[in-house]
């Protein structure tokens, strides 16, 4: 896991790393880390963190997948009233070039029946208070903006 060129002239942790479930892992608790020391309440880095390993963990599973293993970079800033994580990778497109919209699967079936994934965005989408996606130049970026406090409201 190597620093990487920071998206403002002072972000709070700049990190790029291949794209592996290892390394993903440990930038994840490097982010956790990073918004301890920055003052961030254990429920919000906890939410935080969720959100972020549920997207880099796509990053690896989706965006390479079938690919020679890419870096992703990872820019966390501290806003005014808020905290925003950029992550930026160079693999495939999201579906449509645009965010997934982030419905629960349908879960009313057998407990065995139930579906093993199809969460994540649906996750993602309730703990951000702004998410953008955009793809330019063959690079994936996605812009998480999180609140400095939990949402209290259902979204």
């Amino acid at each position: 896991m190597a620093a990487t060129a920071p998206s403002a002239p002072d972000p709070l942790l700049a990190l790029s790393a291949p794209a592996t479930e290892l390394e993903v892992r440990a930038m994840v608790e490097a982010l956790g880390t990073a918004l301890d020391h920055a003052g961030i309440c254990r429920d919000q880095r906890g939410s935080i963190t969720l959100a972020v390993s549920e997207a880099l963990n796509n990053i690896t599973e989706h965006a390479y997948a079938g690919l020679s293993r890419g870096q992703v970079h990872m820019v966390t800033d501290l806003l005014t009233d808020g905290v925003l994580v950029t992550l930026c990778d160079s693999g495939r497109p999201m579906p449509g070039n645009t965010l997934p919209a982030g419905h629960l699967p349908d879960s009313s079936g057998a407990r065995a029946e139930l579906p093993e994934g199809g969460f994540g965005w649906h996750l993602i989408r309730k703990l951000c208070a702004d998410l953008s996606y955009t793809r330019h130049a063959g690079k994936n970026t996605l812009c998480m903006t999180f609140p400095r406090k939990p949402l209290r409201e259902n979204r």
